[in-house]
């Protein structure tokens, strides 16, 4: 029973406190964690030495230890959890699984993987078995959060797109200790660059065999960036002074000197891009929640108690028209 609960702890929260029209949470899969058991019409989710715990009880009581925070973390992931896995999510969330482990046992070994199991218990999840889940449902949030924009462009995004020049770029860098004062062997490297670039070779390829920074291996791609990112301001000016396919002259900063190119700087393109989505997102914080309530109201969710419907919209910080 208790191996159970723990498998189906959030179905159990969630499908009792609400009532959700929605596939996932079946009568079967119900029946696979209750007894059956009722007291004064209430289900019993789970006893201890005798004594029945309900599922009104086993709210208050999670409301009261973690606050309307954890309600909204299961609401949420019953969002997430009804949306469809496509086949390019379950890849994509595998892959990205499969770095985050490595990188974490090759840098910090046995203590890192536990550090990372305990970060995903704490999040609801089965630890690292469950980390590939995890990343789909990061990645469903990331679906809903940029469909919801481009479906309230003019509301939501239109003027951050317009203010900030969000964009993904690449550069090549030729460290320098006295950028103004380039050696002679740093202009040479630099014309070989221009020459390269010139002759019309793969700007990513020629940043793997010539930039000095750390984003060679990986095509010189540096990712998002917009005018507010922590950049020097002479590379965001440079980044931002061109449209995708164009490339810069030579930027000079505090680390020597940079050749920008942009590869994407339409909202269609980086809809989805989660550096993107975390910047309008903090520009304006109401966004994730009105995008998940949308899609919540999409699933035909209906409350069993309206305390809880308002504990949500409160938290959520949404008014009642929502």
């Amino acid at each position: 029973m208790i191996d159970n609960l723990k498998k189906y702890w959030f179905v159990v929260v969630i499908g009792l406190v609400l009532i959700v029209g929605i596939g996932y949470f079946t009568k079967e899969q119900m029946n696979a964690v209750l007894s059956g058991k009722k007291v004064d019409g209430k289900d019993v989710i789970y006893e201890v030495a005798g004594s029945d715990y309900t599922a009104d009880a086993y709210y208050d009581e999670l409301l009261e230890s973690k606050g309307t925070a954890e309600i909204y973390k299961l609401f949420e992931r019953a969002v997430l959890d009804s949306m469809e896995t496509t086949e390019d999510i379950v890849k994509k969330s595998k892959e990205e699984a499969e770095t985050v482990k490595t990188n974490v046992s090759a840098q910090n070994g046995a203590a890192g993987l536990e550090q990372l199991n305990k970060a995903l218990v704490s999040l609801g999840y089965k630890g690292v078995d469950e980390m590939n889940k995890f990343y789909e449902n990061s990645n469903k949030l990331d679906v809903i959060l940029g469909d919801y924009l481009e479906a309230n462009y003019d509301q939501y995004a239109k003027a951050f797109v317009e203010e900030k020049q969000p964009r993904v770029v690449s550069h090549i860098l030729v460290k320098m200790d006295d950028s103004k004062n380039p050696t002679a062997e740093e202009t040479a490297k630099m014309e070989k660059i221009d020459a390269a670039l010139k002759e019309g070779k793969a700007f990513s390829d020629v940043a793997m065999e010539f930039s000095d920074d750390g984003t060679a291996q990986n095509g010189g791609l540096l990712g998002y960036m917009d005018k507010t990112s922590s950049l020097v301001p002479e590379f965001i000016e440079g980044a931002t002074s061109i449209k995708k396919g164009e490339t810069t002259g030579w930027v000079t900063s505090q680390y020597g000197r940079h050749r920008i190119t942009v590869q994407q700087d339409s909202f269609e393109e980086i809809k989805y891009d989660k550096d993107f989505l975390k910047a309008i997102s903090t520009n304006n914080p109401k966004i994730q929640y009105q995008a998940i309530w949308e899609k919540a109201e999409g699933l035909d969710i209906k409350f069993a108690d309206e305390s809880v419907k308002a504990d949500l919209m409160a938290f959520m910080g949404l008014g009642g028209n929502q």
